[in-house]
């Protein structure tokens, strides 16, 4: 078993819906790399083990990394800030990996993330929440 995120339509998810999904030790890895992008050491912030609070981080990204693995919602507003900001870093990080083994095209974290951004962008066009299961 692992996450999966889906569009929280009442009916639930479409065939066609984007459906990122991780392992819960690669959506670690994945939100890790997402931080340390962005000079966040997950370590030191509250829920990590440590006591840094995530009220003092700005970042649209703290949406994705202040969250449950497995259960919660993001709301369609914190959807429209996580979204470019993601796929701002996923391409910064697509192109600090020169080999493309993990943030490229054909990297996991790299495609998978590219879906979460997409299901985000869905999300926010039909008004709906982001539903982690």
């Amino acid at each position: 078993m692992g996450l999966s995120i889906r569009a929280g339509r009442p009916n639930g998810p479409l065939p066609s819906d984007p459906l990122p999904q991780w392992s819960y030790a690669g959506f670690s890895l994945f939100r890790r790399g997402i931080a340390s992008h962005i000079g966040i050491n997950l370590s030191q912030m509250h829920g990590y083990g440590g006591g840094r609070r995530w009220s003092n981080v700005t970042s649209p990204l703290r949406h994705l990394l202040d969250h449950d693995d497995d259960r919660g919602e993001l709301t369609p507003e914190q959807a429209r800030e996580l979204a470019p900001a993601l796929s701002e870093a996923l391409a910064e990080l697509g192109r600090s990996d020169p080999e493309g083994l993990l943030w490229g095209p054909d990297g996991y974290n790299g495609r998978v993330g590219r879906e979460f951004v997409d299901l985000l962008t869905l999300c926010v066009e039909e008004d709906v929440p982001v539903v982690f299961c």
